[in-house]
Formats: structure tokens, C-alpha cells, sequence
């Protein structure tokens, strides 16, 4: 379904040829996540406006908590309001994180996309940051900041993991053999481990990730098949698969609450959609990108950890879908 209509800021118009940075925001429901996200990017705001140009695109998927209103309004407006255009698309309904995301990607004028989840608070610089770093390496496709808890230590689980596979499905899924993997041997787990310095990693977390706009033009953004949930994985991996590297920038810091629209849905279907949401999309990313015995073998392994805690109903509807 087309968006209802797109807004852009009458003072910044005369900018938008110019713009090399494109931020896409989507949101749903989250009127003050989002407002709190886009003031941390004008707060935070350091972009050298001779060599940059920044829009943001913020794509609402049919909330109704009064976030396009929120945005309409400009109150969330602080400073730089020169130096920044913004749009607003508005869909009537919730198309789901893919193509919400790839509406944005459609219109974005950048090089350079930075997909960022309005549960984010962006770190001062940080923008910057990355953009500098990524136009310094023409080799490396795609960038995330080093996204962080509220309480300021590093959100490892599940921004940093490594492609799915029957080890890492045994080890993750078991909540004792996780704890003692993260604790004694998290390189079986993580495809980073030292948190320093910038370092290549099997994916992105789509909460806040940079990315050249031709390589989405290449590989075909976000699939929209999956319908939540790992759709950044699969273009990691697709992107990875055609000889891209991808980094992330310790020095470029991201503050990411996590689970803020699905909490709505956990707290009226409870945890057992939340499983089945994530082992769906899970399955949908083996079906697609790997032969079918490794497939066939990441799903014995979960369905025997879900048997063993006892979550027979959340079998039968995995193999039923």
C-alpha cells in the first residue's frame, strides 16, 4: 500500500538536492521514543554541513498514539533547524520493519542510509562518526555505531551474534548453555568480541546501522517476506555474500531501549507470539539462504530445546505454519 501522503519542512526544501546522509526512522506507536530519538540527533548534531548534508525520513506505520502529529508539528524541533530537512510518509496501516524501511530507501536522496529505530538516542558525534569512517574505506559496505543499554554498558545479545547455525542454535537457545557460553566462551556466540576498535562482524543490528546507498541499489534492501525480525540478518548476510565487508564503530555510540513496539503485542498475547514471531523469521532466513540439511538441522535443535521446556503448543504451530 502507497504511503497517505509525505510532509517535508517548508524552511529546508531549497536543501534537498544536496543531501548526502539520509536517516530513516520508522515508528509505530512510540510518540515519545521517536520524539526523544530525534531531538538526540539534533542535540547531538556535529556534522561538518560542508561536506555533509542530512535528511531524516521518518516513515510512521499507521500509529495512532498521535506520533504524525508529533512530527507535523515540529515540536520536536530544537536547534539546527537549518541544517537538516525532514519527511514524513504516512501509511494507514503497519507494513512491517522491511518495507516500512524500504519506503524510506525509495525516496532517500543520501549516499549514504542510515537506518535508525526510533527507540534509539543517539550519542553526540556520532553521525559524524560514521560517515567520516565509512567515505575512509571504500571496501567496507556497511557500518553500525556501538549500540549500548540504558544503562550505558554494551547491548552484546543480539547485535553482535554470528549467523545462525546448528552450533550457535544449540548453544543460544538453551538459557544455561547461553549464560555459560557469554561467560567462558563467547566467540562461539559473537562474531565480536573486542569492543575497541572498529571490527568486522557476520551482521548489523537494523536498530542502527549505516549503509551505502548503491550496495542497497545492489542487493535489494530489506526482504520484505520476513515479517518481523531478521531482516537485518538476511541483508547482512546478502550483502556479506557478494564480498562487502561490514563493521562496527566502537567510537560512534547509539543508546538502544529494544522491544518497544512489540512490547504491546507481549503484554495482550504474551511471550509465546514473541517466540514464534522470532523462530518464524528464523526458519524464514535458513529456507532462503542455506541447503536444506542445515536448515532441517537448526530446526530439530529448537524444536528440542521448545520440547524440553515444555512448549508444546509453540511446536505445533512452528510446524503448522
Amino acid at each position: 500500500m502507497l504511503p497517505k501522503q509525505s510532509y517535508i519542512s517548508e524552511a529546508n526544501i531549497n536543501h534537498i538536492s544536496a543531501k548526502r546522509i539520509s536517516i530513516i526512522i520508522l515508528s509505530w506507536n512510540t510518540k515519545e521514543l521517536l520524539k526523544r530519538c530525534l531531538r538526540s540527533i539534533y542535540s547531538g548534531y556535529t556534522i561538518d554541513t560542508h561536506r555533509y548534508k542530512v535528511e531524516i525520513i521518518i516513515v510512521d506505520n499507521g500509529s495512532t498514539d498521535g506520533s504524525r502529529e508529533m512530527v507535523r508539528s515540529g515540536q520536536w524541533l530544537v536547534a539546527h533547524q537549518s541544517l537538516v530537512t525532514f519527511r514524513l510518509i504516512e501509511n494507514q496501516q503497519n507494513l512491517g520493519f522491511a518495507k516500512g524501511n524500504n519506503q524510506g530507501i525509495k525516496v532517500a536522496s543520501g549516499e549514504l542510509i542510515m537506518i535508525l529505530n526510533s527507540d534509539t538516542i543517539v550519542q553526540k558525534g556520532a553521525i559524524e562518526k560514521l560517515a567520516s569512517f565509512i567515505n575512509h574505506h571504500n571496501d567496507v559496505a556497511a557500518i553500525s555505531p556501538l549500540l549500548l543499554n540504558d544503562d550505558g554498558s554494551i547491548q552484546k545479545d543480539p547485535c553482535y551474534l554470528r549467523f545462525p547455525s546448528p552450533l550457535t542454535s544449540f548453544l543460544y537457545y538453551n538459557k544455561f548453555l547461553k549464560r555459560l557460553t557469554f561467560k567462558f566462551f563467547p566467540s562461539l556466540l559473537l562474531s565480536k568480541t573486542d569492543f575497541t576498535k572498529p571490527t568486522e562482524v557476520d551482521q548489523l543490528p537494523g536498530a542502527a546501522m549505516m549503509v551505502r546507498k548503491k550496495i542497497l541499489d545492489e542487493v535489494g534492501g530489506f526482504d520484505e517476506k520476513f515479517p518481523i525480525y531478521f531482516e537485518d540478518v538476511d541483508l547482512s548476510f546478502r550483502i556479506r555474500r557478494v564480498g562487502y565487508k561490514l563493521l562496527v564503530v566502537p567510537d560512534a555510540k547509539v543508546i538502544h531501549l529494544g522491544r518497544k513496539s512489540i512490547e504491546p503485542v507481549i503484554e495482550k498475547e504474551g511471550m509465546e507470539k514473541f517466540y514464534f514471531l522470532n523462530f518464524n523469521s528464523l526458519f524464514l532466513f535458513c529456507e532462503k539462504n542455506y541447503p536444506s540439511w542445515k536448515t532441517l538441522m537448526i530446526k530439530i535443535i529448537i524444536f528440542l530445546h521448545l520440547i524440553l521446556g515444555l512448549k508444546l503448543r509453540l511446536v505445533g504451530k512452528l510446524i503448522q505454519r
